[in-house]
């Protein structure tokens, strides 16, 4: 039985390509319906109740997110559409939910509907949107990332990470409680998502958190001690970087 969808965009175009693309090639979808604003949407969301909401980031002067808090307890799918690399496109990410960039390529279009074939639980729901709503509230404060486990989807706090250390194609994040988390993702994909909050790479095998960092050695070759007692080797050629990043952070520690 296929997944019934509603399509939520405020430009007619991009509603009426998306449903003919859901419709060539996804044949797990079915489209009841479709909206260009908020207040439209969420009367279609109480009455047909989806499976799954392809939901535009932007809606004229509201966004998707305000739909999302209006609605309460969201008892289906999301996959957000966008035209734009911002803000709300990293709180997206951090929350691990599903994103199309505009123009939808069908390749992305498919592999994201046979994720979305992997139904998650109610509580698994719940946490992503709970994570994304809080991003979105605090976009210039603490995150949380959603790190894939084993055991399914697990939310720390970015400030909570004193470092993180690249194993092979894994990453492990060392917690100020001690915990690790060993994630199947590389460090880069997390350097990139981590970059612009206080996270510096130091070394190909480690991204610090600067604001866990207790000393700077600086001597022949590097080093960083960190809130955990951890010795970080610094890399030569990133050493002017690191005293840089330190100081525009007023971080500088003891030397």
């Amino acid at each position: 039985m296929p997944l019934r969808a509603l399509i939520i965009d405020d430009e007619a175009k991009s509603r009426e390509v998306l449903s003919r693309q859901l419709e060539h090639f996804c044949p797990e979808i079915e489209v009841i319906g479709n909206a260009a604003n908020g207040s439209k949407a969420a009367q279609l969301i109480r009455e047909m109740k989806p499976d799954v909401v392809f939901l535009d980031v932007e809606l004229g002067a509201d966004t998707g997110f305000d739909l999302l808090k209006s609605l309460g307890e969201v008892k289906f799918d999301v996959v957000f559409t966008t035209a734009h690399e911002k803000y709300a496109l990293e709180a997206i990410r951090f929350s691990a939910l599903d994103y199309l960039m505009k123009p939808i390529l069908a390749e992305e279009l498919k592999r994201s509907v046979a994720r979305l074939l992997k139904k998650k639980s109610p509580e698994d729901r719940k946490n992503h949107l709970d994570a994304l709503i809080y991003n979105i509230n605090y976009s210039n404060s603490d995150k949380k990332l959603g790190l894939p486990m084993q055991h399914g989807l697990e939310f720390i706090s970015i400030s909570e990470v004193v470092y993180c250390e690249s194993e092979n194609n894994y990453t492990i994040f060392h917690m100020k409680n001690g915990q690790k988390h060993l994630v199947s993702r590389t460090m880069l994909e997390f350097d990139h998502l981590l970059k612009n909050y206080y996270f510096f790479r130091a070394h190909q095998s480690y991204l610090v958190n600067l604001r866990h960092v207790q000393r700077f050695n600086k001597n022949e070759s590097s080093s960083l001690i960190m809130s955990s007692g951890q010795q970080i080797d610094v890399s030569r050629r990133k050493k002017t970087a690191i005293l840089q990043a330190l100081s525009e952070f007023s971080l500088i520690p003891g030397m």
